[in-house]
């Protein structure tokens, strides 16, 4: 009885250490990693409508999406998935309370724009918001070498100068390693 016991008891630690070796050999196949991203977009005082939404496209941000992912060991054909885990607005000066609400699309060149982020409510007083991110797969717009948002507001009050609106994104990468 002693002898099956131990026996056992031998297996099962064997299983064991193969069991969470195979798991870790699994996890060292994925990797994850963010990627951040900043622009600017002005708003200009002369275009300003109150309670009106008005639409202002950045500049083509680049993606440098390749050299990212070389860095991280995988390459566009491994990656699953990208989603924004961050989109923050803030303003050069001032806070943001010329702000109403705010939409962001993400569009490139041959592609249709997405919805990935929006805040219907501003608070007063405040020099940043972090906005309301979707649960979008962005991947395709990534691979791109440029992409560019375009950013639709409703100004609630009316702003002697220009604003300048600043913002940073950061996107969360999940993919296999190239071995």
């Amino acid at each position: 009885m002693k002898r099956l016991a131990l026996i056992l008891l031998l297996a099962f630690v064997s299983l064991l250490f193969t069991t969470c070796k195979k798991t870790k050999e699994k996890a060292d196949e994925i990797t994850e990693f963010d990627i951040d991203y900043s622009t600017t977009v002005s708003v200009p005082s002369n275009t300003i409508s109150l309670n009106v939404p008005v639409d202002f496209t950045t500049p083509d941000v680049p993606t440098q999406s390749s050299s990212k992912f070389a860095l991280n060991k995988t390459t566009q054909g491994l990656v699953d998935y990208i989603k924004l885990t961050r989109f923050n607005i803030s303003v050069g000066t001032g806070n943001l309370d010329f702000l109403k609400s705010l939409s962001i699309f993400i569009k490139a060149s041959g592609m249709g724009e997405t919805l990935v982020a929006s805040k219907t409510s501003i608070p007063t007083g405040i020099t940043t918001v972090a906005m309301d991110l979707q649960d979008v797969n962005i991947k395709d717009y990534i691979f791109l070498p440029n992409v560019q948002f375009r950013v639709n507001v409703v100004i609630d009050a009316s702003t002697l100068a220009g604003q300048t609106l600043i913002m940073d994104e950061t996107v969360h990468v999940k993919a296999t390693i190239v071995k």
